[in-house]
């Protein structure tokens, strides 16, 4: 009998919660705006319908760019920054991607090996002296980047992240969680912060790793996106919204899988944790944005995510021949995959020195909560970037805003290459 009152309140909950909203949103504008070449209107069109569709959340903003053989050829955004101000998303809005943030991270430790500063198959240790302590001496530095590193239940303290010579410290001393080498599980906030430590011990500057992004990828390449957002550039920042119930029964009514989700957490009694907000609010604070969090906090735009992607997907060079990574590390990424996949969000992800692998698709790059993307295919030369201000319930999987525009972007491409 609790058993049926949980349910029939559950129901009333989401019905109150998908359509009672509805009664007192006032309607905005469609706004959809940006460039395409040539032969990608498809991608345009399908981009305005996610809008029109109700597939991009109304009050939300999204942003989508793609660079083939090195060229902008979709560079699109629409929706708002800040739909209670009525601020639309515009050409420069850049937004938080979470860990997508972990490719750039994963990037900057490919140079400093492609520099023969960083050698992935040596110790971490041998680097970063006092990172042997409690067992941690033969981990290596691909063990760690490969979330094999038994370090992935350490948190965000923000207190730290001001103060990287605590920070290293604080590291150092932390007794993995399991024999290093043997298992594999994402290290979903601490993969940055022992990336930066390390690289402030490799790189003959001592730099952490989002003045190393700055100063070797971001400025020299013209690439939007930073690790420690300048407090100058917030004003470019939008109002973030995430997905609460509404989303979930949403999703629950046309995705088998995740009324197979609720359903189990209704028959063991831990629904409440599908409704429990995450707490987002201090990331709309400046000053915690400026801080280094290498995992999850770096701020850019689509077109940056597109280009870097662009970049390696043809061969680690501009079309002026500007080199970011060397064709054999690009390679390396691809060909060395090992191990089992580990899981994010119920879907299997492959990983290798730090980018998150798509083995069928030859495809890699790193996604982000809330349906983050940043792909480079380097057997087609494409580099994708999607960004927006409302996290969705996906992060991996196929993503209903995301996917279609990538599979559109694909058939344009077909049609262009069959001429």
């Amino acid at each position: 009998m609790a058993f049926m009152k949980s349910a029939i309140l559950v129901c009333v909950t989401a019905v109150l919660t998908v359509y009672l909203p509805q009664l007192w949103t006032k309607a905005l504008p469609i706004i959809t705006a940006g460039t395409v070449q040539p032969g990608f209107e498809p991608v345009a069109k399908l981009f305005r319908e996610n809008f029109e569709n109700g597939v991009e959340y109304p009050t939300g903003g999204s942003a989508f760019s793609v660079y083939y053989k090195g060229s902008k050829v979709v560079d699109i955004w629409g929706g708002y920054a800040d739909s209670e101000a009525g601020r639309p998303w515009k050409e420069d809005t850049l937004t938080i991607v979470f860990s997508a943030t972990k490719g750039m991270a994963a990037l900057c430790m490919a140079v400093l090996v492609d520099r023969g500063h960083l050698d992935y198959d040596k110790t971490v240790a041998s680097y970063w002296p006092e990172f042997a302590q409690n067992g941690k001496e033969k981990i290596t530095v691909r063990t760690l980047l490969n979330h094999k590193a038994g370090l992935s239940e350490i948190g965000a303290n923000v207190t730290l992240l001001g103060d990287q010579d605590a920070l290293g410290e604080f590291l150092a001393r932390y007794a993995p969680e399991w024999q290093p080498g043997t298992a594999q599980k994402y290290h979903a906030l601490s993969f940055g912060l022992y990336a930066s430590q390390l690289l402030r011990r490799a790189d003959p500057k001592h730099r952490t790793l989002g003045q190393f992004f700055k100063e070797e990828i971001a400025q020299p390449f013209g690439i939007d996106f930073h690790i420690g957002l300048p407090l100058e550039l917030y004003h470019r920042y939008p109002r973030l919204s995430w997905a609460s119930a509404y989303m979930w029964f949403k999703e629950a009514i046309t995705s088998r899988l995740m009324r197979q989700f609720i359903w189990k957490r209704l028959m063991t009694g831990k629904l409440q944790a599908v409704f429990q907000p995450v707490q987002f609010n201090e990331l709309m604070v400046p000053e915690i944005l400026a801080l280094e969090q290498p995992s999850a906090w770096g701020v850019g735009t689509a077109r940056a995510l597109a280009k870097v992607y662009g970049i390696l997907a043809n061969g680690g060079a501009t079309l002026k021949g500007q080199r970011l990574l060397s064709e054999a590390i690009i390679k390396k990424v691809m060909d060395e995959v090992k191990g089992t996949p580990v899981g994010m969000d119920g879907s299997a992800v492959a990983f290798n020195l730090g980018f998150a692998i798509e083995k069928d698709a030859k495809r890699f790059g790193h996604p982000g909560l809330g349906g983050m993307h940043g792909i480079a295919d380097p057997q087609r030369k494409l580099g994708f970037g999607y960004v927006s201000s409302f996290l969705s319930t996906y992060t991996t999987g196929r993503d209903h805003r995301f996917h279609p525009l990538l599979e559109e972007t694909y058939k344009c491409i077909e049609k262009l290459e069959a001429k």
